[in-house]
């Protein structure tokens, strides 16, 4: 037992020993990257210290190094340096060196540059201080970035059991694994290369996603999504002959708006319906600051399609209204600035708001031409689950009896 406390204490010896040699508190698991920014000069990152905490015995000690390091390699032809810490290996990639850096037991003469890349090994400090296989390396990065995003996709879709599309009431007695476009939503193209915008909550779960265009169901990929921002990027084979500009603000207060879509799926009718209103706060539930708040009407169906200005350009995305007796005038869209930060992330370069005025006629072309209807296929299962939730997407009623 007394050996026990002993090393208990020799192990605080220890530790308060570390601690007392480091100038600045400790930060806990703390990564060096979020300490240093890029654009570091050399003597900055010399002089100053870090923290790491390693396993040790079962437990985390707290493990204090400098940065006074003697260990360089200047490669003149790319004018980059790369410094080291022998003990952490720690490799700091330095671009735009003129003077390199020289070091003797007492001082060193730091020269300049500033800080590229901070990795750790040798063999990738090599890549980046030479900028073609910089640049090579950021693809090959940015590319596993896209396949594991395509396959976290492919993941939440499973595999689609035989397709139908269904007729009359009898869809329901079909076999629970049968696959039937069982919700909607709405969509707009933005681009002619068949891109679409629709919101996350339409095409979430769905085993397939498909668009009406001239009676038939044309399949589409999801391209990317965000759950928090309630955004989605489809893809289609088709070359639209009308698709939306984004604007380049965001609404303002009382501003007239148009909001296209398909409310209530095609039980209605078949054909593109408009609202007419204006913004009415310029956030949204819960000082949603993403969102605006406007008077034209929005129903399930809506979700994802276009709101628009006189103009015809995209100022939001339709996402949600306040279901409660006695409540109107309380629905919401995605502001055109959020739209554009997401597509800008995943490349997809949208064209900005036209100043040149378009006609009535030129405006119902754009909005019939340019919004598509979105069916989310499920199975009979799927269907029987989501109704037990608290769904967002737009059921078809004929599921929900």
């Amino acid at each position: 037992m007394l050996k026990f406390y002993m090393k208990k204490v020799l192990g605080l010896v220890i530790l308060s020993l570390v601690l007392s040699g480091c100038a600045t508190p400790l930060a806990t698991n703390t990564s060096i990257k979020s300490i240093l920014a890029l654009g570091t000069d050399k003597e900055t990152m010399c002089k100053s210290r870090y923290y790491e905490t390693k396993e040790f015995q079962g437990g985390w000690q707290a493990v204090c190094h400098s940065r006074w390091e003697k260990n360089y390699q200047y490669i003149p032809q790319y004018n980059t340096e790369i410094i080291w810490n022998g003990e952490s290996r720690v490799f700091f990639v330095y671009e735009n060196v003129t003077t390199p850096m020289t070091c003797t037991n007492m001082w060193c003469k730091y020269g300049d540059g500033k800080l590229k890349k901070i990795v750790f090994s040798m063999d990738q400090a090599q890549i980046y201080a030479n900028p073609k296989l910089a640049e090579a390396e950021e693809k090959r990065l940015l590319e596993e970035k896209k396949k594991k995003e395509k396959k976290q996709i492919a993941q939440k879709k499973k595999k689609r059991p035989k397709k139908v599309k269904p007729e009359g009431n009898n869809q329901v007695a079909q076999d629970k694994n049968t696959l039937v476009p069982a919700s909607s939503g709405t969509g707009f193209f933005v681009s002619n290369n068949g891109h679409i915008i629709t919101n996350d909550h339409v095409i979430v779960g769905c085993r397939n996603i498909t668009i009406a265009q001239q009676g038939k169901y044309i399949e589409v990929d999801v391209i990317a999504y965000d759950e928090r921002n309630d955004l989605a990027i489809l893809k289609s084979d088709i070359r639209p002959k009308k698709f939306y500009r984004i604007s380049k603000s965001d609404p303002k207060l009382m501003d007239d708006v148009v909001i296209a879509g398909y409310p209530l799926g095609n039980k209605v009718s078949t054909g593109i319906k408009t609202t007419k209103g204006s913004v009415t706060s310029l956030s949204g539930m819960g000082n949603n600051f993403s969102e605006f708040q406007t008077d034209a009407a929005l129903n399930k169906g809506n979700s994802g399609g276009p709101i628009i200005d006189k103009g015809g350009n995209v100022i939001g995305v339709a996402v949600a209204k306040i279901e409660k007796q006695g409540v109107e005038g309380f629905n919401f869209g995605i502001k055109s600035s959020v739209l554009k930060s997401f597509t800008d992330s995943n490349n997809l370069r949208l064209l900005t708001a036209s100043r040149s005025r378009i006609s009535q006629n030129q405006l119902t072309d754009l909005v019939t031409e340019g919004t598509v209807y979105i069916d989310c296929w499920l199975t009979i299962s799927d269907i029987e689950k989501l109704l037990k939730q608290n769904s967002e997407k737009a059921i078809y009623s004929e599921y929900q009896n």
